[in-house]
């Protein structure tokens, strides 16, 4: 392959630590690393001062979404091209089955929605809602058709979506015998029901009820009721969005005793605390889980750290401040979630590297390693590496900003994250050996995203 694109000078992060190096790529893959200076190719792109990162793998994200009422900003064009301002260069969604419908027919209709959109490369969960024999005859065609992952709700039964534990414990069966990951939403639907009811019943409708009505306990529950039920039927297990610290304590056990259980926590979790809810415009940050204290928050970065979470996600639900407001009298009618696709990476090198509680190898490993190999995009994502697609964000640690709502892509109206100084921005993102976004501006077109045929995750678990 004749090299084509060098991101020359740079502090490379490697799997085996962080070098000064030049990358070398061509035909859309990693050549070749090289000492700094020694690369060759029609354009060098100089990354001098700056940290070349692996492109980010956003394993949770909900782009050409509907809930409460509500539709998103972000299609599957403006929301990966979002993702690729952040440093992106991959993105997990999720395709629904529909009740009385099939699976196959929830994938297929999220592929029209998608394939001639992406800016970026893009996989899919497969969300389960109706769990019946015909359904579980289809996972081996799922994996054949690159679907690695499914996900359930254990809540939502109104909006058709929770799956009760019996139909729970023969989807795992089926997912198990195939190799399969099942993710959960994990919270104790019943909890939430008879506190909502309660609050409501009594007029407590402000945001912070929210809260009060998805107790810790709620997430916990959930989440060992969830284990328990994965280990049974023999499947490797993931927790969306996680936001509870007994429910990671319990994670980090089932990991000890060597079960495949991996978990997620959010980026709006790592920054954020329950502090958000005293705000006068508390609705925005209205989001299932919600926010913790800061005693939970310092338990997930200790989490990290030692290695007991696979992955910090964004789980961007781009719904407009305007449409946070339709939904505002009540915490029950406001749409559920916050947009983050594009600001992982500041927030995890401010929060994170900055703050001496993560490393840059930590948050290498959070922000695209393990997440490919845990959904299947390994090894050809998540890595720089001879061979390995040349999928690079080029990060500038000096470059601040304060966040407000101009740091979104698109009419979104506000950020979770308002005045917060966020250093680590990338400057440059290279999707496939090509520069789709520099300083900020996409240079591509709709439909050069593709398609991500996921394998089996990769076992056994990762981390330390």
């Amino acid at each position: 392959m004749a090299a084509e694109l060098v991101v020359a000078n740079g502090t490379a992060v490697l799997p085996t630590g962080a070098v000064a190096a030049d990358v070398v790529t061509g035909e859309g893959r990693i050549l070749d690393v090289v000492e700094p200076g020694k690369g060759r190719a029609a354009r060098i792109v100089d990354a001098r001062d700056r940290i070349v990162l692996p492109g980010g793998i956003d394993a949770h994200v909900h782009f050409l979404i509907g809930f409460m009422g509500q539709r998103s900003v972000y299609d599957f064009h403006s929301g990966t091209v979002a993702a690729l301002r952040g440093g992106n260069t991959a993105v997990i969604d999720f395709a629904l089955q529909r009740r009385g419908r099939s699976l196959m027919d929830g994938l297929k209709h999220r592929r029209v929605q998608a394939d001639r959109h992406v800016a970026c490369d893009y996989g899919l969960h497969v969300i389960v809602t109706d769990v019946n024999s015909a359904s579980l005859a289809e996972v081996p065609a799922m994996a054949q058709a690159g679907v690695g992952s499914f996900k359930a709700y254990m809540v939502y039964e109104k909006e058709q979506l929770k799956v009760d534990d019996g139909p729970l414990h023969d989807l795992m069966r089926a997912a198990g015998r195939e190799g399969l990951l099942v993710g959960l939403h994990a919270e104790n639907a019943s909890i939430i029901d008879q506190e909502t009811a309660r609050r409501l019943a009594a007029g407590e409708t402000a945001p912070i009820f929210h809260a009060l009505t998805r107790p810790m306990i709620a997430e916990t529950e959930a989440i060992s009721r969830a284990l328990l039920l994965a280990e049974d039927a023999g499947c490797p297990v993931h927790i969306f969005h996680l936001a509870s610290g007994p429910g990671l304590d319990l994670v980090a056990a089932a990991r000890a005793r060597g079960r495949p259980a991996f978990a997620e926590t959010c980026s709006h979790y790592l920054a954020l605390t329950d502090e958000a809810y005293q705000r006068p415009d508390a609705h925005l940050w209205v989001m299932s889980p919600p926010l913790r204290d800061a005693a939970v928050q310092a338990r997930l970065w200790r989490g990290l750290a030692a290695g007991e979470l696979a992955a910090v996600t964004s789980d961007d639900a781009s719904y407009s401040a305007d449409a946070k407001r339709l939904g505002a009298a009540s915490f029950a009618t406001t749409a559920n979630g916050v947009p983050g696709v594009e600001h992982r990476l500041p927030l995890l090198y401010t929060h994170g590297v900055l703050a001496g509680r993560i490393d840059l190898m930590r948050l290498t490993e959070l922000w695209s390693a393990w997440p490919a190999q845990l959904f299947g995009l390994a090894p050809a994502k998540g890595a720089i590496r001879p061979g390995a697609d040349a999928d690079l964000a080029i990060m500038d640690p000096q470059q601040k900003r304060r966040m407000d709502a101009s740091c979104n892509y698109g009419a979104i109206g506000y950020t979770a994250f308002e005045g917060q100084e966020l250093s680590g921005w990338p400057v440059m993102t290279i999707r496939r050996g090509q520069v789709a976004v520099e300083d900020g501006r996409y240079l591509g077109k709709a439909g050069e995203g593709r398609y991500l045929a996921r394998t089996r995750p990769m076992l056994p678990p990762l981390g330390p």
